[in-house]
């Protein structure tokens, strides 16, 4: 039994170190890894003013709340679990049907 859970183990992490190797040469993931850092070091240390615009940040509404998709999302959770959506249907129209 012993030496069948030694292989597994051997087995396992080989796949690891493969996979580990795989995500380092990705360059989807430095990108992230990149886009991340600068995230951080802007909520710590501030925009650096030397670094040129992101695409869409001139022509970008300041006064548009931050967040985008998620807090969207999260705000139309909230509103469903209330019952209140945020753009209801328009109501039925009044008077008599119209005849064909």
């Amino acid at each position: 039994m012993l030496p069948l859970i030694s292989y597994i183990l051997k087995v396992v992490l080989v796949y690891e170190q493969t996979l580990v190797e795989k995500l380092l040469r990705s360059p989807t993931f430095h990108h992230g890894v990149r886009k991340i850092h600068r995230t951080v070091e802007e909520l710590r240390h501030g925009r650096n003013p030397d670094e040129p615009l992101r695409q869409g940040e001139a022509t970008e509404d300041p006064d548009k709340p931050k967040g985008g998709f998620i807090r969207y999302f999260v705000e139309e959770l909230k509103n469903q679990a209330r019952g209140t959506p945020t753009d209801p249907p328009p109501p039925p129209p009044r008077g008599p049907p119209a005849n064909k």
